[in-house]
């Protein structure tokens, strides 16, 4: 079973293979909070690739823009100023902007952190 998991707006997907064409980034933080300035940084030791053209992952009925890739060598922790860390195991993960129903608008919208 594929490991899906959520923290706050990042979208955690585990996938077979990273792209080669993905650009290593020395950094451990995936993603930085729009409003808030806080950001979602692992602990442990994980590789960050940044995807070099548009990738996208099928979720749901829609595909969804690949934000980065990690590749996790040993258990790591996934922290946030505001969410609970979370332990994420050794393997190869897509980083998705979490998405959600706006009864409003009737559409899909970005979830903002």
């Amino acid at each position: 079973m594929n490991l899906m998991t959520f923290q706050g707006d990042v979208d955690i997907r585990e996938v077979k293979i990273i792209p080669k064409s993905a650009k290593f980034l020395d950094t451990k933080t995936i993603m930085y909070g729009e409003q808030t300035g806080h950001h979602h940084t692992f602990n442990g030791q994980v590789l960050v690739y940044e995807p070099q053209e548009n990738e996208t992952i099928h979720v749901r009925n829609e595909d969804v823009k690949v934000q980065k890739y990690i590749q996790v060598l040993q258990n790591a922790q996934l922290e946030h100023q505001e969410h609970q860390t979370q332990t994420i195991p050794k393997g190869n993960y897509a980083i998705l902007q979490e998405r959600e129903w706006d009864v409003l608008d009737q559409q899909i919208r970005r979830v903002m952190d």
